[in-house]
């Protein structure tokens, strides 16, 4: 019995508050439109070339004259370099440690029943 007493209570104790307007309202949605300051003043993108049709040049092969001169600069050719000096040491270090390895004496007994 108490427990149907405190059910009720508690129903009509929320449903009163509820009706005196004490819940919280929700916000107005935020708008979607991007400040007059973000958007751009071009939609020109470079790296689009003008005088091929974009068909040909959207591919994991592009055919020729596809690419502009705003596609490789000094950036890539510096990972490129750094690309190739990376796989360099990693080839003199394993080079250096199979050299020192051959010439080194074994030192671990080998156990022979």
């Amino acid at each position: 019995m108490r427990v149907l007493l405190v059910s009720l209570v508690l129903t009509f104790g929320t449903l009163g508050a509820a009706a005196q307007g004490d819940v919280a309202s929700a916000a107005a949605p935020p708008t979607t439109e991007a400040p007059a300051s973000t958007v751009p003043t071009s939609t020109i993108n470079e790296f689009i070339p003008e005088d091929q049709q974009i068909t040909d040049c959207i591919s994991a092969a592009p055919k020729p004259g596809c690419g502009s001169q705003a596609r490789s600069d000094w950036h890539q050719w510096m990972v490129l370099v750094a690309l190739v000096g990376g796989m360099a040491f990693v080839g003199w270090r394993v080079v250096a440690g199979l050299r020192r390895q051959r010439h080194e004496p074994e030192s671990h007994e080998s156990a022979t029943p």
